[in-house]
């Protein structure tokens, strides 16, 4: 089981959609099963260990967004 940083696809109160990046967890299958819900900040004890958590994070535009639909993380297909 792993985690990585996603961008997942999110409905605010008046129905329309929003981005943010998320902490995502995978299960042993490869399958995306939990998130982080709260905002993510950036952190670390060193410039460099800050430097290398944004070079992490902006790995997350390299992959598919996910949206969240009956409590399960699906990928968009839009």
């Amino acid at each position: 089981m792993y985690w990585n940083y996603r961008v997942l696809m999110l409905n605010n109160k008046q129905g329309g959609t929003y981005f943010e990046v998320h902490e995502v967890h995978y299960d042993e299958n490869d399958v995306p099963y939990a998130w982080a819900e709260s905002h993510n900040i950036l952190v670390g004890d060193t410039l460099d260990e800050l430097k290398e958590s944004y070079e992490y994070m902006s790995k997350a535009f390299e992959n598919p967004v996910l949206k969240v639909v009956d409590d399960k993380l699906v990928e968009v297909t839009e």
